[in-house]
């Protein structure tokens, strides 16, 4: 094999993340530029990763001897490490990430903590950097990750497929944690399963958000709209005495048989009419009133010029007016 190999991104619609990384992916807070660096690592490395897919066929191969990672990569290493190369015009196609947030992202992989890898030497773990010595020039970055690392990413026992492209578009970058989270459910069609538990498998802190409704908005309803958008399984959830449940259900499949799903503007509105509606006892007529304003103005600019600025006493359609003259204004 070439002594001199370097991995460089391949044109991938999806990439493969093992079973190994996915549980890193959910213990561990990524931002987004991150994870766009992560899916070109992957995109670098697929066809690696298809070497260790055991493919199911009729004909027993008993003498055929599957290569061992060692044996795959032996004569790619330079003292234990493989060499990366990534062009930035792969990594930052439009420009809008700024050179310094993808220098931060870099060196934050290289920091000792980043991963946790099994080390059967001392029957334990110990913490490693996922990438080393990154450098960059005005064309590419460059970086080289340990072998151990390299082998946690071709563990394919088993794997998940990933929207290469999820990453560029999610608003947040706690969607790709959470759907890391949720495919281990998808053969199961779902779950349900108590708040406070929930937050633990995502190790989110007990007190990150203020209340379950606080969850819902900032969390669950960004993500579900990422995910309806921009991948091709997404999902349902309902609250009941303490217990969330879940489930998933194919985006292209639901398209088909013209379900609509909401944008994360309607999905906003529909919350804030609920809201208002109880708390300034709207009729029917009057929320009809304050929804086709707000699918006029949207959730954001309308939320800016009404918030905190009409008192409390106002109720029906004395509220309702009060928004208008608000607007006018």
């Amino acid at each position: 094999m070439d002594n001199t190999k370097s991995f460089k991104p391949t044109e991938r619609k999806k990439v493969l993340i093992s079973n190994d990384f996915r549980e890193i992916l959910i213990r561990q807070d990524t931002t987004i530029i991150e994870q766009r660096l992560i899916v070109m690592i992957l995109s670098c490395i697929k066809d690696e990763q298809a070497m260790f897919i055991t493919v199911k066929s009729p004909i027993d191969h008993i003498f055929q001897k599957q290569l061992s990672f060692d044996e795959c990569f032996d004569g790619w290493a330079n003292q234990g490490t493989v060499d990366f190369i990534i062009p930035l015009k792969d990594l930052n196609p439009k420009r809008k990430m700024k050179n310094k947030s993808i220098k931060t992202a870099l060196i934050n992989m290289t920091n000792i903590n980043w991963l946790q890898l099994k080390d059967d030497s001392i029957n334990g773990f110990r913490a490693v950097p996922f990438i080393l010595e990154p450098g960059w020039n005005h064309r590419n970055i460059f970086f080289k990750m340990d072998k151990a690392v390299m082998k946690h990413l071709v563990n394919m026992s088993q794997y998940y497929p990933l929207k290469k492209d999820l990453p560029y578009e999610a608003s947040s970058a706690n969607t790709i944690k959470f759907l890391m989270w949720i495919l281990k459910f998808k053969k199961y069609g779902g779950l349900t399963m108590a708040y406070s538990q929930i937050l633990k498998e995502l190790h989110i802190p007990s007190d990150k958000y203020d209340g379950r409704s606080r969850f819902e908005r900032d969390f669950l309803m960004n993500i579900k709209a990422d995910l309806d958008c921009f991948n091709n399984l997404s999902f349902n959830y309902s609250y009941r005495e303490g217990k969330y449940s879940f489930v998933i259900y194919d985006t292209v499949k639901a398209i088909g048989t013209h379900e609509k799903f909401k944008t994360l503007n309607e999905l906003q509105i529909d919350r804030a009419l609920k809201y208002i509606k109880r708390r300034r006892e709207l009729d029917e007529a009057q929320a009809r009133v304050l929804k086709k304003i707000y699918l006029l103005r949207g959730y954001d600019e309308l939320s800016k010029r009404i918030k905190s600025k009409i008192s409390y006493s106002h109720k029906g359609q004395e509220y309702i007016k009060a928004v208008l003259i608000l607007l006018e204004k």
